[in-house]
C-alpha cells in the first residue's frame, strides 16, 4: 500500500526509469567510442580517466550539495534545482 496509492509516485517511478535507461545508453555508447578510438596500450588508462573523472564529479556534486544545505541554509528540494 503505502506511497502506490498516490498517481504521482507512480509516474515518478516511470519517468525515473526512462531517465536512467537513457543515462545508461550514454554510458555505454561514450565507452564503446573510448574503446574504439584509443589504442589497445593505452585503453586502461584511458578508461581510468573516464572513471576518475566520473568519481570526482559525483562527489563534488555531493560535496556542493552538502555545503549548499549546511552554509547557505537552502532546503534539500532548493539544492535539487541548482
Amino acid at each position: 500500500y503505502g506511497l502506490w496509492q498516490f498517481d504521482e509516485f507512480i509516474l515518478i517511478c516511470i519517468f525515473s526509469s526512462v531517465r536512467s535507461s537513457g543515462a545508461n545508453i550514454v554510458w555505454v555508447y561514450s565507452s564503446l567510442l573510448l574503446q574504439k578510438l584509443s589504442s589497445s596500450s593505452m585503453m586502461g588508462r584511458v578508461f581510468g580517466v573516464d572513471y576518475a573523472l566520473a568519481m570526482l564529479s559525483e562527489s563534488a556534486s555531493a560535496l556542493l550539495a552538502g555545503v549548499l544545505q549546511d552554509d547557505a541554509g537552502m532546503s534539500a528540494a532548493q539544492v535539487s534545482l541548482v
